[in-house]
């Protein structure tokens, strides 16, 4: 990956024209290249439209000591510029802009690159974008790669238009890019790629500001789209609707991408394939609510990243929204720790607010090596609920040197659970507090044709001192467990155990395996398997509905019963001895009729 940055580096260099920094094409006004290493860019240079105020450059680059300072009126809405000239923009220096609110619109092509000294200090929004022209929302147009079909008006930005199946693409290179309070950063062009450098300090409770690469928006939006195909982008208050796929490549390598602050913001991505390399996207907030991270894409690939949702307080926790067309991975390990996808609420008030729901929908998901996808309660606010629909399969594999193993339980004819390593992949619903009036753990749904549960994973919605998560399987063939577990549990208190459902699979295998609804004092979660037309358990696995102290749940399961230990084939303890059969080898042997294999082959 680094190979590929530096190679785009290098192509935005060799394309740069030499002397040519900041350069008005004439276009709107007067031409030619600016001077000084401070750049001052006032309304008299562009064209004003009502709160619009258009530029429109040959050339814009700045290099690391370089500023560039747009100005003009209080009653500028918009700075919206263009670059004609057919080469991409290299900026490593800072974007002003002194006009109070104004949002700004950088478009340009032929590509964006920001490298590592860029900085934004703007009043407003800021988008970048390499789309060929911009709509205005009367029918008004601002075109860059033809600017003579041009129309100017007053009238606000309502879409980012795209001619070509190539867009030049925008690159990120170690820079760390900010908006004010509330405000929108926004990149959105043909292939994104934010790539970062890890840091020497790494330490487990990486934050912000040990990533070099930083896109941050405090109670803000951030929105990163990245098209393939020739599209309109069209800007809605709760995301954005586009007239084709988009198909376009997105990478994150050593990022962090954030609105977390008092309030949390929204997060909106949208794609082809995305990748998170060590990466992190977060929105999270203090007594207020948390943003939305809305994520719809064809392929999503977590490799040691993170994607998170946090109160901390009064406020709600988040909503992150994944839509896959085809494939999500969590996979991956680093000094951070595994991939995760996670929603969580801290609050220690009796009105604490509760976690946000995770809703995924794909084709096909899988986790490995420790990925989690977890709701988390640690004060008084329940977790949220976590609801999963892969249209294919979901598999979750968990450490193969894991361990778990059974026990008596101090009730008798009843066993539970001792962890022997608890770093393992898959679904969490938690309550960790341990206050009397925790939270409840949360609901997990997953709704999927084919469930397997390996090496240790599990699906878990437990709590320490309050009511357990319900968990609802849905399958329409195998739900498969191999030294895999589905709990629910409370580990002390009154709350009772949540219960188990597991829906329509044809076939039901429990090698080594648990489903376990388990309480304290409180009454047994409920397990019920319907509808499956084989229940298939190895002796060593474990169906429990107990409490401690209390009632027991209720065990139902409606399909017939066998037992794999059946189908085990036991081998003789004596072997044929064949050394007696060979009286010579085989080259050594002789015939008058020696038996020849022929191959014949034909069309």
């Amino acid at each position: 990956m680094k190979s590929l940055s530096l190679f785009t580096i290098l192509l935005f260099i060799i394309s740069l024209p030499i002397n040519a920094q900041i350069t008005l094409d004439g276009t709107l006004g007067a031409g030619g290249t600016l001077s000084g290493s401070d750049y001052l860019i006032g309304a008299d240079l562009g064209q004003q439209q009502g709160g619009n105020l258009f530029h429109s450059f040959q050339d814009f680059n700045l290099q690391s000591h370089e500023s560039a300072t747009f100005s003009g009126s209080n009653n500028v809405s918009n700075i919206i510029s263009r670059v004609t000239g057919g080469h991409s923009s290299n900026i490593d220096g800072l974007i002003r802009s002194t006009i109070p609110n104004a949002d700004m619109y950088f478009l340009n092509p032929y590509g964006i690159m920001f490298g590592p000294n860029a900085q934004l200090d703007v009043q407003g929004s800021f988008h970048a974008s390499t789309a060929d022209y911009l709509h205005l929302r009367d029918g008004g147009r601002f075109d860059a790669r033809h600017p003579n079909e041009s129309l100017l008006t007053v009238a606000p930005i309502e879409a980012f238009g795209f001619l070509t199946d190539t867009p030049a693409p925008i690159t990120v290179q170690s820079a760390n890019l900010s908006v004010p309070f509330a405000k929108t950063l926004s990149l959105i062009g043909g292939e994104l790629l934010m790539d970062g450098d890890l840091p020497l300090e790494q330490i487990p409770d990486m934050v912000k500001g040990r990533f070099t690469l930083t896109l941050f928006a405090e109670r803000g939006r951030i929105n990163l789209i990245s098209t393939a195909s020739p599209t309109d982008i069209i800007f809605t208050p709760s995301g954005f609707i586009q007239n084709t796929k988009l198909g376009g490549k997105i990478t994150a390598n050593n990022t962090w991408i954030g609105t977390t602050g008092i309030g949390g913001g929204d997060i909106f991505i949208r794609g082809g394939d995305l990748l998170l390399n060590n990466s992190e996207l977060e929105s999270d907030s203090i007594n207020q609510d948390s943003g939305i991270i809305d994520i719809q894409v064809d392929n999503l690939t977590l490799q040691a990243s993170e994607i998170s949702t946090d109160t901390n307080g009064e406020g709600q926790g988040g909503k992150i929204a994944l839509t896959i067309a085809d494939t999500l991975s969590l996979f991956g390990t680093s000094i951070m720790g595994p991939s995760l996808i996670i929603s969580g609420s801290q609050g220690q008030l009796d009105h604490a607010g509760n976690g946000g729901p995770i809703e995924i929908e794909a084709r096909q998901i899988t986790l490995r090596e420790g990925a989690r996808i977890a709701s988390l309660s640690e004060g008084h606010g329940n977790s949220g609920s976590i609801v999963i629909k892969a249209s294919d399969s979901l598999a979750i594999s968990g450490n193969p040197d894991g361990s778990f193993r059974i026990v008596q339980s101090n009730k008798p004819n009843t066993t539970e659970i001792s962890d022997g390593n608890t770093d393992v992949s898959g679904l969490f619903s938690y309550s960790r507090s341990l206050e009397t009036n925790a939270g409840d753990a949360g609901r997990i749904s997953v709704q999927t044709a084919h469930l397997k549960l390996t090496d240790h994973s599990i699906i878990n919605a437990s709590a320490k001192n309050a009511g357990g998560g319900n968990i609802g399987i849905t399958t329409s063939d195998l739900l498969y467990l191999r030294e895999g577990r589905i709990t629910t549990s409370v580990k002390s208190g009154i709350g009772d155990g949540g219960n188990i459902t597991i829906e329509n699979p044809r076939f039901v295998v429990l090698n080594q395996s648990q489903i376990r609804a388990n309480a304290d004092k409180g009454r047994g979660g409920n397990i019920r398997i319907a509808q499956s037309d084989q229940f298939l358990s190895s002796s060593n696995s474990l169906i429990s509905a107990s409490s401690r102290l209390g009632i027991d749940g209720k065990i139902e399961i409606n399909s017939p019963d066998m037992n794999l230990d059946e189908f085990l084939v036991v081998l003789p303890a004596k072997f044929i001895d064949t050394s007696k059969l060979l009286q010579a080898p085989c080259s050594a042997r002789l015939a008058e009729n020696i038996s020849r294999l022929l191959f014949y082959f034909t069309k």
